[in-house]
């Protein structure tokens, strides 16, 4: 990914004897089928030539690609325009199978603009991104190959009957969010609990829920949306803000709704640091939850990596941060569960084929997190580990969650 490589079709445009002319077809063709251009690789039928396109309707300096897979500097991401034209366009080697969401910044006179593609093929909603005070966020784009792998779990289908998500007062002021299942009457079994980090009233889990209720895959469950604070301290392995979770959010949650107390159908999940988080806490009360669902869960984290990468006068200490393998220590996460005696919890743990960083993370998210799955199973926990052709990306994470749910709350079989 990121050679020096021309699509065909950006050839011709600047081979053509009227490139006007050649680019009004191109981006007629461009504006009926979407972007970006995706094209075969005659010498490589696991890879397309996948060309970013940017039709500048302003002076423009320069333009970049925003994207988690190729892990290149800025000017690696830049566009070329095409000359006579308004055309900008990158062309990289991509595998068939790669599946990431990404934007353009935009660089003018008046500064840069982050912005989604105007003319994407594939748009989805900022599942994981609260609501401000404009509304909601512009859709991101996506970057589908052929060969990627199918989701659809976060998608909202017709004739699904949906379940209702209420904003209630938390006792320490902070906002939270239940989710209780179409047609539910507060008769009956208790409800499973799925508690959900970083959570926001259109968080994507309602939707994934909707969906496994609807097909009969996992018991009734009920979803607690809870609001972070500062992110950094309570996600980051805090044995407080985890016990608070145990032992006061759950019994609060317990008082309003009829939810079971059975941790086997109590999991908590959460991505990136909440991730993190969920591990951390399924360790340190395995009484309480009995699920964990990591999505890209940050088990690199360590408040050494932290602490050496964001100290502005050592710029050797913050350089060496950044190299993997450049300290000893093994992250925090994965020594508490190397030092611990196991305990019975399952845990599913995804993490993007492409997650080698950026710094701090050091080891990367892929070896940390394979390391992390190496010890659970030395442990002999009962664990699911799966790679995505993605990186760290909530294209993914959508429906992934609802995998990851099928084999703790449903039969145990893989998704």
């Amino acid at each position: 990914m990121g050679d020096d490589v021309l699509s065909p079709s950006i050839r011709a445009l600047f081979e053509s004897d009227d490139p006007a002319g050649s680019e009004a077809r191109l981006w007629t063709g461009l504006r009926s089928g979407g972007t970006p251009l995706i094209e075969t690789c005659p010498d490589d039928p696991g890879t397309r030539l996948v060309t970013f396109l940017w039709k500048a309707d302003r002076p423009v300096e320069q333009v970049r690609v925003n994207e988690t897979v190729s892990g290149l500097p800025p000017d690696r991401r830049c566009l070329t325009p095409v000359p006579g034209t308004a055309t900008w366009f990158l062309t990289w080697r991509i595998r068939a199978d790669v599946r990431t969401t990404y934007s353009f910044e935009v660089v003018g006179a008046s500064g840069t603009e982050r912005v989604p593609d105007p003319y994407a093929r594939v748009r989805e909603p900022h599942d994981f991104a609260a609501l401000t005070a404009h509304g909601a966020p512009p859709p991101e784009s996506v970057l589908v190959c052929p060969d990627a792998e199918p989701l659809s779990w976060a998608e909202r289908r017709p004739g699904v009957p949906r379940g209702t998500v209420s904003e209630e007062a938390y006792d320490d002021g902070r906002k939270m969010w239940t989710y209780l299942p179409a047609g539910h009457d507060g008769a009956g079994a208790p409800l499973g609990v799925l508690v959900v980090l970083d959570g926001h009233a259109g968080h994507s889990a309602s939707t994934v829920l909707d969906n496994l209720h609807a097909e009969g895959l996992i018991p009734p469950t009920a979803a607690l949306f809870v609001q972070q604070g500062d992110r950094g301290e309570e996600l980051a392995c805090n044995p407080e803000w985890s016990r608070h979770l145990a032992e006061d959010l759950l019994p609060w949650a317990r008082r309003r709704h009829p939810l079971t107390e059975d941790p086997a159908a109590t999991v908590i999940t959460g991505r990136s640091l909440g991730g993190l988080c969920a591990a951390y806490t399924g360790l340190k009360h395995p009484d309480v939850f009995g699920g964990v669902l990591m999505l890209s869960g940050s088990a690199w984290w360590d408040p050494d990596t932290l602490r050496a990468y964001l100290r502005p006068a050592d710029p050797a200490a913050q350089a060496a941060a950044a190299v993997v393998g450049a300290r000893s220590r093994t992250p925090a996460l994965i020594d508490e569960f190397r030092r611990a005696d196991p305990v019975p919890i399952r845990i599913h743990q995804e993490v993007g084929a492409f997650e080698t960083g950026p710094p701090p993370a050091t080891p990367g998210q892929i070896h940390a997190s394979r390391h992390l799955r190496d010890v659970l199973a030395l442990k002999g926990y009962d664990h699911r580990y799966h790679e995505f052709a993605g990186g760290h990306d909530e294209t993914w994470w959508r429906s992934r969650l609802g995998d990851g749910l099928i084999w703790l709350r449903g039969d145990g079989t893989d998704a």
